[in-house]
């Protein structure tokens, strides 16, 4: 569970990324909201009690895919303060993927 376990403790040890005052990155805010909630909802089983069950109805890589071409493309024309919460909003993205990849890893088949 090494690489599982290591991006899990990753994951909780990186807060939250703070709230915008601009609409586009507050939607983006609230979005990578919900995609932590799917994250979390699949992995914490795992973690917890050992079943792995990824969420049918919601193709949350994909979806962690497209929020980080968003942010891809919100860094594109942010200015000042914008730019480093892109980047902070970006990273959690990345982690996120990390952290759903090694999921994934962990509880898929066995081979």
């Amino acid at each position: 569970m090494g690489d599982f376990t290591d991006a899990v403790e990753a994951r909780r040890g990186e807060p939250f990324p703070r709230g915008a005052d601009a609409d586009d990155l507050d939607e983006f805010h609230a979005d990578l909201a919900l995609a932590d909630a799917w994250v979390a909802e699949a992995v914490i089983p795992l973690v917890d009690r050992g079943i792995y069950r990824p969420p049918s109805a919601i193709d949350v890589l994909g979806e962690l895919q497209l929020l980080r071409e968003r942010a891809s493309r919100l860094g594109l024309s942010a200015e000042g303060d914008h730019n480093e919460l892109i980047r902070q909003y970006s990273a959690y993205v990345t982690l996120l993927i990390e952290v759903y990849l090694a999921f994934l890893r962990e509880g898929g088949p066995r081979t």
